[in-house]
């Protein structure tokens, strides 16, 4: 009888329609066999001590080749600062002039590749963006065995007062749809008669197969962003390339410096230097010092940053004969002003946590799908947003009679969409996903729920 009658109530649910919100309106009698219990949850920030931002991990696990410039301050979370490093080489010396001809060096320019479909990250379109390009001296360190470089990796040097060129550009409209999407950093001329001299030598240097000789003599580049720049910028990496420009008369040639085709280990990078100077609020945040919720009545995710929710669920062991638990939810409410250019996520993710704190793997429910939030928006009222995330088939499992083999005591993790995978030999895992490319933002200003629904028998 017990199982004809939840068969039923089940059936009535689901053909009515499934916003479990209108429980106990019109779908069940008056005597209400469905009841809600909400519970606060503990949740604090964290924040992610590093992730990897060179493109041999992006390319392969998110088919991505960005790299992200520029600057950003953010009210809630403070000034972050994006800076590409990378390398180029030689495309041979097939086709070129040499000391036999009577080519004339005319300039050299760095091609500015922003992502004209996604345009800005975050920020200021009206406002004047500064960019500066400067000559690396040093390689970055690189480890053989885990050849990724990471958002807080030890830079190479440059000489800051010897800028080899300047480019100041508003990021409006017109920035992305002229001249065919591209634009040009002029370089130094000393620097382009230096490498045109290569190029008019045949230097073997040139040959991508001595990639590692060129790599050696000229370490590569770094688009600095000017420190009251407010935007950040997706640049695509795989479209960098130098160019050296000279003619002959009415003869005109040039001859292009590329990004590596295949970046790995061995010296070879393209990568994004994340420096992040938070906020008082948020300056003693790391992952292993969690700033509680009720501290600031206050939570954030953020991408770039590596911000995430930290969640200890209240355990209510489901020992009433009399009642089954019908759905399981989060409930986060978002802050409802954001006067800020910094976009917000429509969908957030739920990871799982090990007994040390560590990133395990991605929530899934029995069937094997991950779990994810999306954000929920009522038109006509704008206080009214929500993000959502089913975890009824988790919280089953850790709740039923107090056996369902899942440690009450773990943790969840919320944040921005991806994956916790390993790189190089390293057993603990990173994180990879939208963190990585994205500067989105959630703030939470209201205290994260629990909500269970019962059906009472």
């Amino acid at each position: 009888m017990r199982i004809v009658f939840l068969a039923g109530l089940l059936f009535a649910l689901y053909s009515c329609n499934n916003d479990l919100n209108t429980i106990g309106d019109t779908m069940v009698p008056a005597e209400g066999y469905v009841n809600i219990e909400t519970f606060d949850i503990e949740t604090s920030t964290v924040r992610l001590d590093s992730f990897p931002t060179s493109l041999n991990i992006l390319s392969n696990m998110l088919e991505s080749n960005q790299l992200t410039l520029g600057k950003m301050t953010d009210k809630t979370t403070g000034v972050t600062t994006a800076t590409p490093y990378f390398q180029l080489i030689g495309s041979g010396n097939t086709g070129i002039p040499n000391y036999d001809d009577n080519y004339v060096y005319d300039s050299l320019t760095l091609v500015f590749p922003f992502n004209a479909s996604t345009k800005i990250l975050a920020g200021d379109t009206a406002t004047l963006q500064t960019y500066r390009v400067y000559r690396l001296k040093n390689f970055p360190p690189t480890d053989f065995d885990d050849p990724s470089i990471y958002n807080n990796e030890t830079l190479p040097l440059y000489a800051p007062e010897k800028p080899l060129a300047t480019l100041s550009v508003k990021l409006e409209k017109q920035f992305f749809t002229q001249n065919n999407n591209e634009r040009y950093f002029k370089l130094d001329d000393d620097l382009g008669r230096e490498l045109f001299s290569l190029i008019r030598r045949q230097d073997s240097i040139l040959d991508p197969n001595n990639a590692l000789d060129f790599m050696r003599y000229f370490a590569g580049l770094t688009i600095v962003p000017d420190k009251d720049n407010m935007a950040l910028l997706p640049i695509d990496g795989s479209g960098l390339s130098l160019r050296c420009h000279y003619h002959l008369d009415v003869n005109t040639g040039t001859y292009t410096f590329r990004p590596l085709a295949t970046y790995a280990s061995g010296g070879y990078y393209a990568f994004t230097n994340i420096e992040h100077s938070p906020s008082v609020r948020f300056s003693n945040v790391s992952w292993n010092n969690p700033l509680p919720y009720s501290n600031e009545n206050k939570a954030v995710i953020q991408g770039q940053n590596g911000y995430m929710l930290k969640m200890k669920l209240p355990f209510k062991s489901d020992v009433n004969p009399y009642r089954t638990i019908l759905k399981v939810e989060i409930v986060l409410e978002p802050k409802i002003d954001n006067f800020e250019d910094i976009p917000e996520p429509t969908t957030i993710q739920v990871f799982t946590l090990d007994k040390y704190s560590r990133i395990s793997g991605k929530l899934t429910d029995l069937s094997g799908n991950s779990v994810f939030g999306y954000l929920e928006t009522n038109p006509n009222y704008k206080e009214d947003r929500k993000y959502r995330i089913d975890i009824t088939d988790y919280y089953n499992s850790m709740v039923s009679n107090g056996t369902g083999g899942i440690d009450p005591e773990l943790n969840l993790l919320i944040g921005l969409a991806g994956s916790p995978v390993q790189v190089g030999v390293d057993e603990i895992n990173t994180f990879v996903g939208a963190n990585n490319l994205t500067f989105q933002r959630l703030i939470v200003d209201k205290t994260p729920v629990l909500r269970i629904y019962y059906a009472n028998y």
